[in-house]
């Protein structure tokens, strides 16, 4: 893998300096804040991260069975619980609000709008100040009780843990598009892994901090974080269908994970060099079109016919393939400097944040 890849924060970037209102009145960019001290030198942090869209009847059930599984790491973890709520427009979260008190390491992030799972996970994981980082649905999905396997591995090198769903409950219409959507990602990128785009994740932290998310990437984060050396592996998860309410999630979206493949292809052979695969495709068009203009100038020299008259059609498709292949190469000349522009700016952020509500928010003597 490139040295250039590591240097820098994984592509599709946009990451934006948040300013976090702190007790007091101080504001802190998002960006200096430093992981926080944990109460023992033993102890990890340890960061849950979940974004929240529309929730109001599984919320809490979600809070306390959560809480109930990281009270039993309380001796190895200085835990926290991210709660993103991403432009909820029921009670969501007014009901996570009322959770703060009872739950004090549980932190809530409102965004200003509904932008996305991606840009909500991305919230949440800016936020989050744990060495090891889990990320999961709240709509109960994904097994709270299942945590300990995923930091199970963690403590045996790995640096990224994902959930394989090996006996989904969603019907056939989802099952199906979705192990033709794996199967095709890990031929793309070299992956093992069964299940790519589950949420339900462990990180270390220092893997998912180099990792930007921008449009609905948030499915391919293995394959971001393979390309900056990360160990990665799975563990099998429990997988139900929603206890209450409707999924969030359509049919279009197998349509996009396809269009994003395209993408993806690109992203894992030629990320940081674009100019080679344009320069690939430069050569191919100069050679087609080099060839049939070397046929056609030797029918006129040798047989004296007047190509451009007589075999038009031939003439202007070589003249096409070769301005063609003029064309890709400035195209990937122009994407090279771009490209290097793109990785050293870190400074643009898909979302917007309101504020971060933590229990210091909250008059606990009420």
């Amino acid at each position: 893998m490139k040295d250039a890849i590591a240097e820098c924060s994984l592509v599709l970037p946009y990451a934006a300096p948040i300013s976090v209102h702190t007790k007091g009145g101080i504001v802190m960019n998002m960006h200096q804040m430093q992981p926080a001290a944990t109460d023992s030198k033993d102890k990890v942090g340890l960061s849950v991260v979940a974004p929240v869209f529309n929730e109001e009847d599984l919320i809490r059930a979600f809070v306390e069975r959560l809480a109930a599984v990281t009270a039993k790491l309380a001796d190895r973890f200085d835990i926290e619980i991210v709660l993103v709520d991403d432009g909820s427009r029921d009670n969501s979260l007014q009901r996570m609000k009322s959770l703060v008190v009872e739950f004090p390491q549980l932190r809530i992030v409102e965004l200003r709008s509904n932008t996305g799972q991606t840009a909500a996970l991305q919230a949440g994981l800016d936020v989050a100040n744990g060495d090891i980082v889990i990320t999961m649905d709240s709509d109960l999905q994904h097994f709270p009780e299942d945590l300990p396997m995923f930091l199970a591995k963690i403590d045996e090198g790995w640096d990224v843990v994902c959930g394989w769903r090996h006996d989904r409950q969603e019907g056939i219409d989802r099952r199906l598009p979705s192990l033709a959507a794996n199967w095709l990602l890990r031929r793309i990128s070299g992956l093992t892994v069964h299940d790519i785009g589950t949420t339900f994740r462990a990180y270390r932290g220092e893997i998912v901090r180099d990792i930007r998310l921008l449009g609905e990437s948030h499915r391919f984060i293995p394959i971001y974080a393979k390309a900056v050396g990360a160990r990665i592996t799975e563990v099998p998860i429990q997988n139900v269908t929603r206890p209450k309410g409707a999924s969030n999630y359509g049919l279009m979206r197998t349509f996009n994970v396809l269009f994003d493949v395209f993408f993806l292809y690109f992203f894992v052979n030629f990320r940081d060099r674009p100019i080679r695969i344009f320069g690939w495709l430069t050569l191919v068009f100069w050679m087609i079109g080099g060839l049939i203009a070397t046929i056609l100038l030797g029918l006129n020299l040798i047989y004296g016919i007047p190509v451009v008259r007589d075999h038009n059609g031939w003439f202007m498709l070589s003249m096409m393939l070769i301005l063609f292949g003029v064309l890709f190469i400035l195209s990937g000349v122009t994407l090279e400097m771009i490209v290097r522009i793109y990785f050293s700016d870190a400074s643009r952020s898909q979302y917007r944040l309101r504020k971060i509500w933590t229990s210091a928010d909250f008059d606990v003597r009420k």
